[in-house]
């Protein structure tokens, strides 16, 4: 297991323990809390489920399951497959219609024209947890409807798209499965043919860097734990921003920045500004999935994940080196 699965790991744990204090507790008035909130979660479900008539089966773990389409004669899917799919999420409340009816809290479909999501199979970097536990049931090809109680879910965060102990109903498809070294070598197929059109003239790093010296420095040239200050602009290949920073300083070879970012800057010079292109390997790897995506960045500006980064995503730096001692 690689060190930037362990810290999501971590990551991960923080998360649930901020969304979800009752899973996390070991006194007894808590766990009485915990246990009613199960006990709420599961009415609301099997009542929605008895009163419409709906056979799902329960998993081990807590969530519901029906299948919607088979595909007996894929392969099934294991931990650490790097999963793509589409989703529709519904909220489920206690007494509501038949939930088609419902308007959902945000659909990803191909005939929307979206990309599908992509996450690390059961490596806790997807957040619902119980969507986790779902997909592992699934193959490529096959669409089911999940049944996710809030302690799978959120817990006890609410925010403008859900309310706290929300439950939830979340229709999937999953249209692909990979594996890491696979993911790679495509995004390294797709960086090759964007930059041999739009920078014929970058750099292409063994590390898979794509490295664009686009004004030349003439000062300092960063080494092994040097201190540089920067301005940066993170984006998607598309080059939709994600985050950009003025004056942004710290370390090298400290864990304080992506590798690639890091590779990079120790190949400009003080004064200098640079477009760098990596694959996620380098970047921001497996990162959080989170369903509803665009719940994203509430859960940012709640401080309760710090992962801005979509999982798997192939970014663009477009950097300034202000200094470098």
């Amino acid at each position: 297991m690689n060190k930037s699965r362990i810290s999501f790991h971590l990551l991960y744990a923080v998360i649930i323990l901020l969304i979800s204090p009752v899973l996390f507790t070991s006194c007894l008035k808590d766990d009485s809390d915990y246990e009613k909130q199960v006990k709420i979660d599961d009415r609301i479900i099997n009542t929605y489920l008895t009163n419409h008539n709906i056979q799902a089966q329960k998993h081990y773990s807590g969530i519901y399951y029906r299948k919607i389409k088979e595909n007996i004669t894929a392969t099934s899917l294991t931990r650490y497959n790097v999963v793509s799919f589409y989703y529709t999420i519904y909220r489920l409340d206690e007494g509501m219609y038949y939930i088609t009816s419902q308007q959902p809290i945000q659909s990803i479909s191909k005939a929307n024209g979206d990309k599908p999501l992509q996450f690390c199979l059961l490596s806790n970097t997807m957040v619902p947890q119980g969507l986790d536990y779902g997909i592992s049931l699934m193959k490529v090809g096959e669409i089911f409807e999940f049944y996710i109680p809030s302690y799978l879910a959120y817990g006890s965060y609410g925010c403008s798209l859900f309310p706290a102990n929300s439950n939830f109903v979340v229709v999937v498809e999953v249209v692909g499965v990979d594996t890491e070294t696979g993911v790679e070598h495509n995004q390294l197929d797709s960086i090759q043919n964007y930059a041999n059109i739009k920078y014929p003239n970058h750099q292409k790093l063994e590390s898979g860097l794509f490295f664009i010296d686009s004004l030349p420095g003439t000062g300092e040239n960063p080494g092994t734990q040097s201190r540089v200050e920067v301005d940066f602009t993170r984006k998607y290949l598309d080059d939709s921003i994600i985050k950009s920073v003025i004056g942004s300083s710290f370390y090298l070879d400290n864990l304080q920045a992506v590798k690639g970012l890091e590779e990079g800057l120790k190949l400009m010079k003080e004064g200098g500004s640079a477009i760098m292109i990596m694959p996620s390997k380098i970047g921001f790897g497996e990162s959080l999935c989170i369903v509803p995506q665009k719940a994203r960045k509430e859960l940012l500006e709640d401080k309760l994940i710090s992962a801005e980064v979509e999982p798997y995503s192939i970014l663009k730096y477009v950097v300034k080196l202000r200094k470098a001692n």
